[in-house]
Protein backbone atom coordinates (compact mmCIF):
# COMPACT_ATOMS: atom_id res chain seq x y z
CA UNK A 1 0.00 0.00 0.00
CA UNK A 2 1.46 3.47 -1.00
CA UNK A 3 2.40 5.55 2.09
CA UNK A 4 -0.04 8.39 3.59
CA UNK A 5 -3.52 8.61 3.09
CA UNK A 6 -5.62 8.54 0.12
CA UNK A 7 -7.20 12.37 -1.11
CA UNK A 8 -9.29 12.73 -3.48
CA UNK A 9 -7.84 16.11 -5.83
CA UNK A 10 -10.47 17.40 -7.99
CA UNK A 11 -9.81 19.46 -10.30
CA UNK A 12 -9.02 20.64 -14.03
CA UNK A 13 -5.56 19.20 -15.65
CA UNK A 14 -4.60 21.30 -18.66
CA UNK A 15 -0.75 19.88 -19.59
CA UNK A 16 1.21 21.12 -16.67
CA UNK A 17 -1.27 22.99 -14.98
CA UNK A 18 -3.88 21.93 -12.53
CA UNK A 19 -6.57 24.35 -11.41
CA UNK A 20 -7.56 22.30 -7.59
CA UNK A 21 -11.11 22.97 -6.89
CA UNK A 22 -11.06 20.71 -4.36
CA UNK A 23 -9.07 18.01 -2.20
CA UNK A 24 -10.99 16.01 0.30
CA UNK A 25 -9.58 12.85 2.43
CA UNK A 26 -11.23 9.42 0.73
CA UNK A 27 -12.40 6.64 2.84
CA UNK A 28 -9.98 4.11 4.01
CA UNK A 29 -12.63 1.16 2.71
CA UNK A 30 -11.70 0.23 -1.13
CA UNK A 31 -14.88 -0.17 -1.77
CA UNK A 32 -16.41 2.89 -0.23
CA UNK A 33 -13.48 4.88 -1.87
CA UNK A 34 -14.53 3.55 -5.50
CA UNK A 35 -17.87 4.52 -4.71
CA UNK A 36 -17.15 7.80 -4.04
CA UNK A 37 -14.17 8.18 -6.60
CA UNK A 38 -16.90 7.45 -9.19
CA UNK A 39 -19.83 9.68 -7.40
CA UNK A 40 -16.84 12.48 -7.97
CA UNK A 41 -15.57 12.27 -11.08
CA UNK A 42 -18.91 12.19 -12.61
CA UNK A 43 -19.88 15.57 -10.98
CA UNK A 44 -15.91 16.51 -12.09
CA UNK A 45 -16.81 15.66 -15.16
CA UNK A 46 -19.62 17.93 -15.61
CA UNK A 47 -17.61 20.82 -14.79
CA UNK A 48 -14.55 19.03 -17.80
CA UNK A 49 -12.77 18.11 -14.88
CA UNK A 50 -11.56 14.88 -12.94
CA UNK A 51 -10.72 13.35 -9.86
CA UNK A 52 -7.81 11.72 -8.88
CA UNK A 53 -6.44 9.72 -6.25
CA UNK A 54 -3.30 10.69 -4.04
CA UNK A 55 -1.83 8.91 -1.46
CA UNK A 56 0.24 11.61 1.24
CA UNK A 57 0.72 12.30 4.87
CA UNK A 58 -1.88 15.79 4.42
CA UNK A 59 -4.36 17.23 2.10
CA UNK A 60 -1.61 19.95 1.73
CA UNK A 61 0.98 17.36 0.37
CA UNK A 62 -2.01 15.50 -1.51
CA UNK A 63 -2.36 19.30 -3.67
CA UNK A 64 1.89 19.76 -3.94
CA UNK A 65 1.89 15.84 -5.40
CA UNK A 66 -0.77 16.31 -8.00
CA UNK A 67 0.74 19.38 -9.03
CA UNK A 68 4.52 17.58 -9.46
CA UNK A 69 2.94 14.77 -11.65
CA UNK A 70 0.96 16.74 -13.73
CA UNK A 71 3.74 18.69 -14.33
CA UNK A 72 6.15 15.55 -14.63
CA UNK A 73 3.29 14.22 -16.87
CA UNK A 74 3.58 17.14 -19.11
CA UNK A 75 6.82 16.69 -19.39
CA UNK A 76 7.03 13.34 -20.62
CA UNK A 77 4.46 13.67 -23.01
CA UNK A 78 6.05 16.52 -24.38
CA UNK A 79 9.29 14.69 -25.09
CA UNK A 80 7.76 11.43 -26.10
CA UNK A 81 5.99 13.69 -29.24
CA UNK A 82 9.61 15.39 -29.81
CA UNK A 83 11.02 11.72 -29.86
CA UNK A 84 8.04 10.93 -32.65
CA UNK A 85 8.69 14.37 -34.76
CA UNK A 86 12.58 13.21 -35.22
CA UNK A 87 11.79 9.71 -35.84
CA UNK A 88 9.09 10.75 -38.41
CA UNK A 89 11.13 13.50 -40.32
CA UNK A 90 14.50 11.07 -40.78
CA UNK A 91 12.11 8.14 -41.90
CA UNK A 92 12.69 7.21 -45.48
CA UNK A 93 9.53 8.68 -47.14
CA UNK A 94 7.23 5.69 -48.93
CA UNK A 95 5.51 7.24 -52.04
CA UNK A 96 1.79 7.17 -52.44
CA UNK A 97 0.31 4.10 -53.76
CA UNK A 98 -1.93 5.11 -56.55
CA UNK A 99 -5.54 3.55 -56.53
CA UNK A 100 -7.75 3.68 -60.01
CA UNK A 101 -10.86 4.29 -59.75
CA UNK A 102 -13.58 3.21 -62.32
CA UNK A 103 -16.55 4.62 -63.01
CA UNK A 104 -19.84 3.17 -64.20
Amino acid sequence: MPDGRPFFVIGQWSSPDLTVWRVQEAPDDPAQRAAAHEELGMDAEEAFGGVEIVYAASAEDAEATARREAAETAERISRDLKRQREQGGNAARRPRRKVPHRYT
